[in-house]
């Protein structure tokens, strides 16, 4: 017996003596030529290094002394479900629910549920808070979210192509977006705020090495907010929309400035886009301001420049005559008015009135060519407005340049040059406002609040006078003129009772892609009430309507319902009685 105890205990000493060799073994193994891949794994499980992104700041528009956002930094949540997770006995009520609650395919949600095993099925992304809160109270077992910050924009379509989106900036990190289009693009680096990080050693529970580690937070971006008002953007949009789609036009756009001060109070186009959807988008250019960013040979509206410059040195009078044919020979080719009509002796209010081409040249003619460039740079129409929004585009005027008698003259119509919607409202800002060209704005701030609760400004639009191009007394003079074109002319559909308007309707022709005129006409209005103390100035502009001839019976009712909502939205008091 005590030989087999012997045995046993040599036995089991063994087998110590042989553990004990092989842990030493495996030991020196890790530790030796396997230590640094096992210290490196260590230490990237320990350290941490996160990039944080900050809060997008908002865009805000402006409505009677409030700030509506149009621009925000929402959570949003995306959906996905475990179906291991899920009760085999529930996966056709799993799946009819979150079909309903997300407004998905109930099939395609089956066959995801159907995965026995299956740890991780995406289901849906983007999903609101108040969608997520009824799948919580349902406390069905195997739905999941995750939380995540997103662009939310609450007015949909409104003001779109102004402030653009939010999309993949191509970055490596699909998390980091950046402003697209608009003021998302050209105010990014204010909105973008500061990215904080956590850099450090972590506890294996997960908790920082707080005297190893470095955490600083994300500054929250600065907030724009616009001179442009809610309620006058509205009002702008939906009449667009209506004109649009009652003329059958390829497009429309308009612009409404504070000729006192270059503010901007709308700028809108149709079709425009949800920023919110941008990517079911086909069409990219719908990401465009036509305002701003395409350009277009004016026609009529561009003969109140043509005679600003003539009255401003003296080479006509409102009461001066001619003698109308009806058109112009100049070498083979004939100019003849948009009518086709010879109305005799005509004032040049009359040519206003009318919108004669041929009064437009008499006007023209008895300039210096010189002087008439001169007048035309003075205008805007040679340059940028400089407005704070990506993408501006500059007028051609190189026309005026040509030596070409032909492009001279056609230049007193606004054929033949070209120019943005927006150059032309700051142009003829610049009549009613007493003859100063301003520099338009549509920023009217941008900062956040500090810590201490002040508001700090870190950019701001303001006023500013480019030059003045008219003298103060050519500026009344003409805007009688216009009155009367809105009282007696062309522009009586434009009439808002109660306020005097000075007004000049447009109908030009498209150029072709290889030179001429094609049938297509852009119609246009641009004026502004009341006449001898505008509030506003507005260009309405259709593209390509149906059915009619003149701008007359499209553009000009547009200005009116518009205008009328904006003298009685800032209770502007009426200037002249009401004729009933």
């Amino acid at each position: 017996m005590k030989s087999d105890n012997r045995g046993r205990i040599l036995f089991i000493s063994f087998v110590f003596v042989l553990f004990f060799a092989t842990a030493v073994g495996r030991l020196f193994y890790l530790q030796i030529f396997k230590g640094g891949a096992y210290q490196a794994a260590a230490s990237r499980q320990q350290k941490v290094n996160t990039v944080v992104l900050a809060e997008r700041g908002g865009i805000y528009l402006k409505s009677q002394g409030k700030d509506v956002p149009v621009a925000l930094t929402r959570t949003w949540y995306n959906i996905w479900i475990s179906p291991r997770e899920i009760n085999p006995l529930e996966t056709e009520k799993v799946a009819s629910v979150l079909a309903e609650v997300l407004k998905l395919d109930q099939a395609d949600v089956l066959a995801k549920v159907l995965k026995p095993g299956d740890p991780y099925e995406p289901i849906k992304e983007k999903v609101d808070k108040k969608t997520l809160s009824q799948l919580e109270e349902l406390g069905l077992k195997g739905i999941h979210w995750e939380p995540f910050q997103d662009r939310y924009y609450p007015l949909g379509e409104l003001a779109s192509q102004v402030v653009g989106f939010v999309g993949r900036s191509g970055e490596a990190d699909e998390k980091i977006k950046s402003g697209r289009y608009g003021l998302e693009s050209y105010f990014n680096n204010y909105l973008k705020g500061e990215a904080g990080y956590v850099a450090g050693v972590k506890k294996a529970l997960g908790s920082l090495v707080l005297p190893l580690s470095r955490v600083v937070k994300p500054k929250k971006g600065e907030a724009v907010y616009l001179t442009i008002d809610y309620n006058i953007q509205l009002a702008l949009e939906t009449e667009l929309k209506a004109a649009a789609e009652k003329f059958s036009a390829a497009s429309a756009a308009g612009v409404i400035m504070d000729p006192r001060t270059g503010a901007i109070l709308a700028m809108a186009a149709w079709p425009g886009f949800d920023p919110n959807e941008y990517g079911a988008v086909e069409d990219a250019s719908l990401f465009l301001n036509p305002n701003i960013q395409l350009v277009f040979e004016p026609g009529s509206i561009f003969k109140p420049i043509t005679l600003a410059a003539a009255l401003d040195i003296n080479v006509v009078s409102p009461d001066l005559k001619y003698t109308d044919y009806g058109e112009i020979n100049v070498g083979s080719l004939t100019i003849r008015n948009s009518t086709r009509e010879a109305w005799g002796s005509q004032t040049m209010t009359q040519v206003l009135e009318k919108s004669l081409n041929t009064g437009a040249i008499f006007a023209l003619r008895r300039m210096p060519q010189g002087v008439w460039r001169g007048y035309v740079d003075g205008f805007g129409f040679g340059e940028k407005t400089g407005i704070t929004l990506p993408g501006e585009a500059k007028g051609d005027i190189r026309n005026l340049k040509s030596g070409s008698e032909v492009d001279w003259l056609t230049s007193s119509f606004g054929q033949g040059i070209s120019a943005t919607p927006l150059a032309v409202t700051s142009a003829v800002a610049a009549i009613a406002n007493g003859g100063q060209l301003l520099k338009p704005y549509v920023v009217d701030r941008v900062g956040a609040d500090s810590d201490d609760g002040e508001f700090e400004v870190v950019f701001s639009g303001e006023r500013m006078v480019k030059r003045r191009v008219i003298k103060e007394s050519t500026s009344e003079t003409l805007t009688k003129m216009l009155v009367s074109v809105v009282e007696n002319g062309s522009g009586r559909r434009a009439k808002i009772p109660g306020y005097t308007v000075a007004g000049k309707t447009g109908t030009a022709q498209v150029s072709g892609p290889t030179g001429g005129y094609t049938e297509e006409t852009i119609h246009t209005f641009v004026g502004y009430s009341p006449a001898f103390n505008p509030a506003f100035v507005m260009l309405i502009k259709l593209d390509s309507p149906r059915g009619v001839q003149f701008s007359e019976a499209t553009a000009a009712p547009v200005f009116r319902k518009v205008g009328e909502f904006i003298l009685h939205y800032l209770n502007i008091a009426p200037d002249k009685p009401i004729v009933k």
